[in-house]
């Protein structure tokens, strides 16, 4: 009951002494010297009020009278419980009537912070301080002094809940809630802490959300946002409350699983998170599909940080993307040792390709009626520090997704510039090189616009160098088509001659051939390979030949390798061929001595 009262009055510092209001007044008015206890009473800025044991008010100073904003009369007489609550704490006239203080009660003398209630209604927080006091002769008094501390309450609570928004937004992504990358670093240190031998089993799944790049593209970033919201709140409520769930950046999203220790089992998880992600996620009106593609791994007994597992969830993680995305792959030391090898070879490729390291070997065209070479192709080596002469296809691939065929563009065109002035040297003036471009070339001008600086620098004209650039570079891609085609048109304009190389391994080509200005098309070699054995490759052989000649479009056939293929395709009406039963590609040096043997064994034939 005790507690119930101090919460309705109103209180403050404890004064050393108090005496009674009249007295005070009465001695202020005849002593001759002053009264510096009733001065200090009736000046304070502190509430002070003296009451009976049953609470009623016999005495107020002008402050508590200005803290309540009341007048005198409606507080002398009156237990505070009838005015001071708040209006949800309201005592009824009997609990205020029954009221009593209790000498035995341990608040005397304490400081108490409760919430009070002025006259107008308005809410503000009092400290208040109790003490009894016994007056011989007379009952006993309690004295009450109080304070509005509503201003340093409200700025300690601003104060805290800064501190605890601060301390929260120092481990929580602030998109979705989840935790950052310093709680998932403290979660996971925690857990791999202590002897390896002894901890529980705990598995890691590192999660990408898959072509994110397209669904902001699409729709729109704050699309993106919904879809990483999406998978944040699917992924929370498939996972174990003792899980955590954190987003590391950008569509990245880690999941940390104590208690896992075998492969399977999180195996088991992984392939649950992504089946629920699939839901359907409905966005302004549009239905955007969203997939993830996990990489999981258990920690082991090497491993002892953060840092360690999500490099090892990682590579798990890459062998997903690469065969595809949509699926889970659990981390093994296989998966550890390739992704080690490709690094190495990644750095070694990129050093070969940006210090022009890289080596070109030149495999002619001939004249399938005269035996005359018509031309060379210069064809990308690289000769491994360790594994040899390595040919394209066990490397252009990474050097695109490392972005280094613009590199591979520039070495080509100066060895093909090279091997052509050496060529018009030595009287071969009527034989022309060609490299393979890649996309760029027909997608960034200003890189296209590069290649007549390289010839220029040897003395070489465009009308020299060929062109070649593969089939799906140019028509592929259905809504990049017609942009290509004006490339491709704007480098004929430049004076370069352009071929269409592996024509024949789609269809979409002769639909628009002829609109194309271009030297000729090269038949994909697969088709020459197997015109001995199937049927069909001699039916497309046959056509695309038929349908060079009707069109006046020169046809180089790829990939010769027997007598019998030469014979086939000149019997389709084929005039140019390229492949290993002429000749295999050959070291620039070689090429000049080459063409002076054929030569020479040329004019043995024709005189003997």
């Amino acid at each position: 009951m005790l507690l119930i009262a101090l919460t309705a009055l109103i209180a403050g510092t404890l004064v050393a002494f108090v005496a009674l209001y009249p007295r005070l007044q009465q001695a202020l008015r005849h002593s001759s010297r002053p009264d510096f206890n009733a001065i200090a009473c009736a000046s304070t800025n502190d509430g002070i009020i003296v009451q009976t044991l049953d609470g009623k008010i016999i005495w107020a100073n002008p402050a508590y009278l200005r803290i309540f904003k009341l007048p005198a009369s409606r507080v002398i007489g009156q237990n505070p419980l009838s005015f001071c609550l708040p209006s949800e704490e309201q005592q009824s006239p009997a609990q205020i009537d029954a009221f009593r203080y209790d000498r035995a009660d341990p608040i005397w003398g304490k400081l108490y912070i409760v919430r009070n209630q002025r006259s107008d209604g308005t809410l503000f927080w009092n400290q208040i301080s109790a003490s009894m006091h016994e007056i011989e002769g007379q009952q006993d008094l309690v004295i009450l002094v109080c304070r509005d501390v509503t201003e340093q309450v409200e700025q300690e609570r601003a104060l805290r809940e800064s501190t605890q928004s601060l301390a929260y937004m120092a481990e929580h992504d602030s998109l979705t809630g989840l935790a950052n990358r310093n709680k998932y670093n403290a979660f996971i240190n925690s857990a791999i802490g202590g002897d390896p031998e002894t901890r529980a089993g705990l598995g890691v799944l590192q999660i990408d959300l898959d072509h994110f790049k397209a669904i902001n593209d699409r729709h729109g970033h704050a699309a993106g946002d919904a879809a990483l919201q999406h998978v944040a709140t699917t992924l929370g409520r498939s996972l174990r409350q003792t899980d955590l769930l954190a987003r590391l950046g950008g569509d990245e999203f880690v999941a940390v699983c104590p208690g896992i220790s075998l492969d399977s089992e999180l195996l088991r998880i992984g392939q649950a998170l992504g089946q629920a992600v699939k839901a359907p996620l409905i966005y302004d009106g549009k239905q955007i599909d969203v997939s993830i593609s996990i990489g999981a791994a258990i920690a082991g007994k090497d491993d002892n940080s953060a840092d360690s597992l999500l490099q090892k969830s990682d590579f798990a993680l890459y062998e997903v993307k690469r065969a595809g995305r949509g699926s889970v792959a659990v981390y093994d030391s296989t998966l550890h040792e390739e992704a080690q090898r490709r690094d190495r070879f990644s750095l070694q490729l990129r050093d070969a390709i940006e210090c022009n390291k890289l080596t070109f070997y030149f495999q002619p065209t001939v004249d399938l009626h005269t035996g005359a070479i018509r031309g060379f192709e210069a064809l990308v080596r690289w000769q491994h520090p360790t594994r040899g002469l390595l040919h394209p296809s066990e490397f252009l691939t990474l050097a695109a997704e490392l972005n280094l065929l613009r590199h591979i563009d520039i070495a080509a065109i100066g060895a093909a510039a090279d091997l052509c002035k050496r060529l018009q040297q030595n009287d071969f003036n009527d034989i022309k090189v060609g490299i393979n471009g890649s996309r760029h070339l027909l997608s960034d001008e200003e890189h296209a616009d590069r290649l007549p600086a390289e010839l220029a620098r040897v003395g070489v004209q465009t009308r020299n160098i060929v062109l070649e650039f593969n089939e799906r570079d140019i028509f592929g891609n259905a809504a990049m088509i017609d942009a290509n085609m004006r490339s491709a048109t704007r480098l004929v304009d430049m004076g370069f001659n352009v071929l269409i190389d592996g024509f024949g391994s789609g269809y979409a080509g002769l639909m628009h051939i002829e609109r194309l200005k271009v030297a000729g098309i090269k038949i994909e070699k697969a088709l020459i390979r197997h015109l001995d054995c199937t049927p069909a490759c001699e039916k497309i052989t046959s056509m695309l030949l038929q349908f060079g000649q009707e069109k006046g479009i020169y046809c180089v056939a790829c990939g010769i390798e027997t007598a019998a293929q030469a014979d086939k395709t000149r019997s389709y009406g084929g005039s140019v061929g390229q492949g290993n039963f002429f000749a295999r590609a050959m070291p620039s040096g070689d090429v000049i001595d080459w063409l002076r043997q054929r030569k020479a064994d040329a004019r043995l034939r024709d005189t003997g």
